[in-house]
């Protein structure tokens, strides 16, 4: 399923968009998909990474749903 998204950018930041989809040869919608994917996996990547340290430290009762689910979150989107 796909979706719209409306985006406003500073004109410095579109013309630097934009010259960068020209020189890769996409789609300015497609380097917007690109960006937003690469960030939304670091993100996950690095809440992984704090959940394992956090088990690693020891007991982590409080909060040991939350870190199930950013792990789960992380597989699923692998």
């Amino acid at each position: 399923m796909d979706h719209a998204l409306t985006v406003r950018l500073p004109d410095r930041v579109y013309r630097a968009a934009r010259n960068m989809a020209t020189r890769k040869g996409i789609s300015m919608n497609r380097l917007v998909q690109e960006a937003i994917a690469e960030k939304a996996v670091k993100s996950v990547k690095e809440r992984l990474k704090e959940a394992y340290d956090v088990l690693a430290a020891g007991p982590a009762e409080d909060d040991i749903e939350d870190l199930f689910a950013i792990q789960a979150e992380a597989l699923l989107d692998e």
